[in-house]
């Protein structure tokens, strides 16, 4: 099972790596020329995992919330959704807690592929 779950976590890392650095404009341009915001998708990693922390505090399983208890009081993680990722990938969460978060992630991964994968490049 961990294999699997390293394997996923691995794919995840790669399509993190790609999407994070496309863009996603916020608003459109108008008539003088003027563009909206564009952010890329990596600006919104902090948004993901606070996303995964708050479902996973409310979820039920003591494992998981106990995860994201012990996640809150340590020091802030740069690029934290890549830092979860390399801890599943390579072994170094509980497996209650991978199988919780990995599905969770590729959901999200996914849909953010869908939304801004091939084709939609920035």
């Amino acid at each position: 099972m961990a294999d699997d779950l390293a394997q996923r976590a691995d794919r995840m890392l790669s399509l993190w790596s790609d999407l994070s650095m496309r863009h996603v404009a916020l608003g459109g341009a108008c008539a003088c020329g003027t563009g909206g915001v564009s952010l890329r998708l990596e600006d919104f990693e902090l948004d993901i995992v606070g996303y995964l922390e708050d479902v996973g505090l409310r979820c039920g399983v003591e494992e998981v919330v106990n995860f994201f208890n012990a996640l809150q009081k340590s020091a802030a993680q740069d690029q934290p959704l890549s830092h979860l990722l390399h801890e599943v990938q390579q072994d170094r969460l509980p497996g209650v807690v991978a199988e919780w978060l990995l599905p969770k992630i590729e959901r999200t991964l996914t849909s953010f592929s869908e939304l801004h994968g091939a084709g939609a490049r920035g």
